[in-house]
């Protein structure tokens, strides 16, 4: 089972308990960046978040290092993720409080999130209806989305 741990919009995800990636935020101004490493602390992905005081805000994939082709872009305002020829996003449920939701690839639910909030940190636990290999980017692109959530870190 996969599970999350937020705290700050740096997340940890995990797989039966072991750590899988880590998922950190350096907040700026006017951009952010964004990575995520195994943990042999190899960066997986790096990602540019450019913003005006929080608003129309733009991605750049910097790189990645998946087998994989990858793009993020945005569909009806909302962020999406293109792996090879699936396309996956987000459907947030409107939950005061929480962030939870369902994973969509190729127009299909595939899986879903729980939120489960304590008073110093946010935990997640994933469920998805079959093994498919696009469940592992569908909680990239969830740790990419949960930056606005969490993230209380001062600009820098």
């Amino acid at each position: 089972m996969y599970t999350a741990i937020t705290l700050n919009g740096d997340t940890d995800i995990y797989f039966n308990d072991q750590l899988l990636f880590r998922c950190l935020t350096i907040k700026g101004f006017f951009k952010s960046k964004f990575y995520i490493e195994d943990v042999s602390k190899r960066k997986l992905l790096e990602l540019e978040i450019r913003d005006f005081l929080g608003f129309n805000k733009k991605y750049f994939l910097k790189r990645h290092c998946f087998e994989k082709e990858v793009d993020l872009y945005k569909f009806k305002s909302k962020l999406c993720l293109k792996v090879d020829n699936d396309i996956i996003l987000l459907n947030k449920k409107i939950r005061p409080w929480k962030f939870e939701g369902d994973f969509i690839v190729n127009n299909k639910k595939t899986g879903c999130f729980k939120n489960k909030l304590t008073f110093f940190e946010s935990s997640f636990t994933f469920d998805f209806y079959s093994d498919i290999n696009t469940n592992i980017y569908c909680i990239l692109l969830f740790s990419i989305l949960v930056i606005d959530e969490f993230n209380t870190q001062p600009s820098t």
